[in-house]
């Protein structure tokens, strides 16, 4: 489930209560965030107090760390987790994806593709002809 963040006032103070119903998580939810790096006010024991400003820092921040970025050529490997180079003629093409192996541990790779490089325009090029053929 995609959090929609932007429904987080900055400058108001939640509580674990107020932003799970707010997110439509539940309180289990904000509590693990609070454990992977969620902070909260100091001093706040019950109700625990979180900034909204805090909040929003924190999905921004945990959606660009698992954002990878792919070089026109590179593929996503599932196995390395890492962008990397696909085996020579493993490069398979279906539909809108990119599927081949991968060059460091053979695993499966994958990567979607926009219409402009599914390298339909790409022809081979023109033979020269003679001008002196005679036919």
């Amino acid at each position: 489930m995609k959090i929609n963040y932007q429904k987080i006032y900055s400058h108001r103070s939640y509580t674990k209560k107020e932003l799970s119903g707010l997110l439509g998580v539940t309180e289990k939810t904000c509590s693990r965030w609070i454990e992977s790096g969620l902070k909260i006010i100091e001093g706040s024991k019950k109700p625990i107090l979180i900034l909204g400003k805090e909040a929003k820092n924190f999905f921004v921040n945990k959606k660009l760390k698992g954002s990878i970025k792919l070089n026109r050529y590179q593929f996503l490997c599932m196995t390395c987790k890492k962008a990397s180079d696909a085996k020579r003629g493993s490069i398979m093409t279906i539909g809108n994806r990119k599927t081949a192996l991968c060059r460091v541990c053979n695993g499966k790779m994958s990567r979607t593709i926009k219409p402009h490089q599914k390298d339909y325009m790409i022809h081979s090029p023109p033979t020269q002809m003679s001008i002196f053929d005679i036919n």
